[in-house]
């Protein structure tokens, strides 16, 4: 069943008063603010903050484990302490000079004495803090320059692919921290590169991961080429090199072998037939049924090319006797 209501026309209630009435309501309500803000503000509060420690430590040496760099502090007082210092902006902050010793010990009560002497405020008092005390060992400090490693998922359009490697500029991290941290690192990655359909060459600047805690690294980030390029195919015919024969008179067929080569268009009208060199072994050949035959073998080719293809993939090889006179 549904209930008609009336329409109630809203109008502003001051409108029918005069400039004296109205200046009068706005200092009635000014002094009620005042009188409920001077109450809220002498209540007791309990407020966290925060209290930053610095350590300075000893030339060389730094931390096995990084200790806390902050520690919650629950205060209590009366909310105009809490609003003065907030208008301030006051920061808590504590500065420990570590001992040349093996190890550093900081208890909750030496902390607790020293946030109170900072505070230097009997109307404001610690309820709380969170901190257990640390005992932790100091170490050499040490240094390592790292390669680069990008962590990369590369994808591309059909007939583009890579020209060369990815060219990182700097390729190497310099990376500082306790020695024991540092002893198995061989390598530094970055953050996910993630590239599809690339039909062209990419570079940008690519973030280094960030390091655990107590390692510091430099530079955070790397610049990352990425060279792509349409790629081709040449063809060639090599000729064998026999290697490890037994006797001089061997034979071979066929005595060539064509290569297929995929390379980028760039690297086209520089290979050529010399750049290749395929070989026979017959330390591996495979005697089989009268049959002898060796798998042949690219022993060199330029570095640039995407694949190659040896046809044929095997050639037989005979023993050439010379004819007796008698």
């Amino acid at each position: 069943m549904l209930i008609s209501l009336p329409k109630i026309k809203l109008r502003n209630l001051l409108a029918d008063k005069s400039p004296e009435d109205r200046t009068t309501l706005a200092i009635c309500l000014g002094i009620a603010f005042v009188f409920w803000l001077l109450v809220k503000l002498s209540k007791e509060y309990t407020v966290m903050r925060e209290v930053a420690i610095l350590y300075d430590l000893p030339l060389g040496k730094t931390f096995a484990q990084a200790p806390p760099a902050v520690v919650g502090v629950s205060l209590t007082s009366q909310g105009w302490n809490f609003l003065l210092t907030s208008l301030l902006g006051r920061r808590y902050e504590l500065s420990y000079e570590v001992p040349d010793r093996a190890n550093f010990v900081l208890s909750t009560f030496q902390l607790r004495t020293d946030i109170d002497a900072l505070l230097n405020d009997k109307e404001i008092a610690i309820s709380n803090i969170l901190f257990d005390g640390i005992n932790i060992e100091l170490e050499q400090q040490a240094e390592r320059l790292l390669p680069v490693v990008v962590n990369r998922r590369l994808s591309f359009t059909p007939e583009y692919s890579l020209v060369d490697s990815l060219r990182v500029l700097p390729d190497s991290v310099r990376v500082v921290g306790p020695v024991s941290q540092l002893q198995n690192l061989l390598s530094w990655p970055t953050d996910s590169l993630v590239l599809e359909h690339l039909n062209q060459s990419y570079e940008g600047f690519l973030t280094l991961q960030v390091p655990e805690e107590g390692l510091r690294i430099e530079p955070q980030q790397v610049r990352v080429t990425v060279p792509v390029e349409r790629y081709t195919e040449k063809r060639f015919f090599v000729p064998i090199e026999i290697r490890n024969a037994p006797a001089d008179s061997i034979r071979i067929f066929p005595d060539k072998a064509l290569l297929i080569c995929v390379l980028g268009l760039g690297h086209y009208n520089q290979l050529t037939a010399k750049d290749f060199t395929l070989i026979a072994n017959l330390e591996r050949a495979q005697f089989q049924a009268g049959k002898n035959t060796v798998t042949l073998e690219l022993e060199r080719q330029p570095s640039f090319l995407h694949s190659v293809l040896i046809s044929p993939r095997s050639a037989e090889f005979f023993v050439v006797q010379k004819e007796t006179t008698q």
